[in-house]
C-alpha cells in the first residue's frame, strides 16, 4: 500500500492537512488510535475570533458553543484585569470531525484504532489495536500530528519532555458568562484555572506545572469550592477530562521526509495553553508547503510565524515559574495580558 503522505493524528492539525492535500488529489492516509475523530476532548475549547477568518468552512452554527469577547482575569492581590480576546468556545469534537469529514470528501482514507509503530527499511509500520494486526505501508512524507508526546517527533529526534497537566470538569452555570474567565491561585501552582462559558454550561479546569509538589485533582477541587461557594458553577459534575500540554516551545518541525505540525511540534504555547488555532494553522502550512514542494517554505514560515512567541513564553516560564511564592511579581511577567509581559528584559 502506498500513499503520498502518511498523517498520523486526526486532531485538528493533521486533520486539516489532510483536507488541504486531499482536496488537490494528494492521495493520503490518515490514521489515529481513537474509536472516532474529536473524542475524548482534551481542552478548554476556546479559539481566537482570526480563525474563524481564515477557515469559515470550519465553523458551522453547531460547532459553535458561545461567542466571547474579553477574557477577565482575577489575581490573587485582588486585582481584575480584562484584555480584549474575541473568539469562540466551540464544541470541540464536532469541530473536529467536521475537518476530518471534510478531508474525507476529497479522498482521504481514514484508519482509526490504528498506532503508529515506526520506521523500518523506508516504509511506516502501523497497528490496528484491536485485532493487534501489523503491517507496513510506503509514504513519500508523513506528517506528525500525535499530539503532545509524539511518537514521530520522539523518533526522529527532539521532542517535548515538560508538559503542563490539566484537567477539567463541566458544570451548569448558575447564571450566564459572557466572558473567558481566569484564576491565578496560589493552589494552582505554574499555571492558572479557567472558566469557558458554553451556553448554560461551562468548562472548568486548571493546568498546572507537574515539578510542584501538588495533585491537579485537588487543585482543580479547590477551584472548583471557590467558584460554587460564589454562585458561579452549580455543584453537578457533567462532564471530566484531562490532558498534557507541551511546555517547551517549538521543536525542529522539518526531519527529512517528515514534517511536525501541532502539539506534536511544540505549537502551544508553554503558559497560556492556547493551541487549536496554531495546529490548524501549521496543518494549513504543512500542507501548502507539501503541495508547493517546498517543505523548507513549511519550516521558515512556522518558525517565523510562532517560534519566536512561542520560545519566548518558554523562557519565561523557566525563567519565573519555577517557583510560586511572590505571584504579584511572578504573574505580570507571565502573563499576556499584563504590560510587563511585553517588555524587554
Amino acid at each position: 500500500m502506498k500513499y503520498d503522505v502518511l498523517i498520523v493524528g486526526s486532531g485538528p492539525a493533521g486533520a486539516t492537512a489532510a483536507y488541504i492535500l486531499s482536496r488537490n488529489d494528494v492521495r493520503v492516509l490518515l490514521v489515529d488510535i481513537k474509536r472516532a475523530p474529536g473524542v475524548p476532548v482534551q481542552c478548554a475549547e476556546f479559539v481566537p475570533i482570526q480563525l474563524k477568518h481564515k477557515f469559515p468552512e470550519f465553523f458551522p452554527k453547531d460547532v459553535v458553543a458561545q461567542e466571547v469577547r474579553d477574557m477577565v482575569h482575577f489575581t490573587p492581590w485582588g486585582e481584575v484585569v480584562s484584555m480584549q480576546s474575541e473568539g469562540y468556545v466551540l464544541h470541540r469534537d464536532r469541530f473536529d470531525r467536521g475537518i476530518v469529514e471534510r478531508a474525507l470528501k476529497g479522498g482521504t482514507e481514514l484508519r482509526l484504532r490504528t498506532v503508529f509503530l515506526g520506521f523500518e527499511d523506508g516504509k511506516v509500520w502501523l497497528e490496528h489495536i484491536d485485532t493487534r494486526k501489523r503491517y507496513a505501508v510506503e509514504a513519500e512524507l508523513v506528517i506528525g500530528a500525535d499530539g503532545p508526546r509524539s511518537r514521530v517527533a520522539r523518533l526522529t529526534g527532539e521532542h517535548t519532555g515538560s508538559f503542563l497537566a490539566t484537567a477539567q470538569f463541566t458544570f451548569p452555570l448558575r447564571e450566564r458568562v459572557s466572558d473567558l474567565l481566569i484564576y491565578f491561585r496560589d493552589y494552582i501552582p505554574g499555571g492558572y484555572g479557567w472558566v469557558f462559558p458554553k451556553g448554560e454550561l461551562a468548562n472548568v479546569g486548571v493546568g498546572i506545572d507537574p515539578h510542584y509538589p501538588v495533585n491537579v485533582m485537588e487543585s482543580l477541587r479547590r477551584l472548583v469550592a471557590e467558584l460554587t461557594s460564589e454562585g458561579v458553577v452549580g455543584k453537578e459534575v457533567l462532564g471530566r477530562t484531562g490532558g498534557w500540554i507541551p511546555a517547551e516551545g517549538v521543536k525542529r518541525p522539518l526531519r527529512g521526509n517528515v514534517v511536525l505540525v501541532g502539539d506534536a511540534g511544540g505549537f502551544c504555547h508553554p503558559i497560556t495553553g492556547g493551541g487549536i488555532a496554531n495546529a490548524v494553522y501549521t496543518g494549513a502550512m504543512a500542507g501548502e508547503a507539501i503541495l508547493e514542494g517546498d517543505l523548507e517554505d513549511y519550516s521558515e514560515e512556522s518558525m517565523e510565524l510562532f517560534g519566536s512567541s512561542l520560545n519566548r513564553a518558554a523562557e519565561k516560564r523557566i525563567k519565573y515559574m519555577k517557583t510560586w511564592d511572590d505571584l504579584r511579581f511572578i504573574i505580570p511577567r507571565t502573563w499576556i495580558a499584563f504590560e510587563e509581559y511585553w517588555k524587554e528584559e
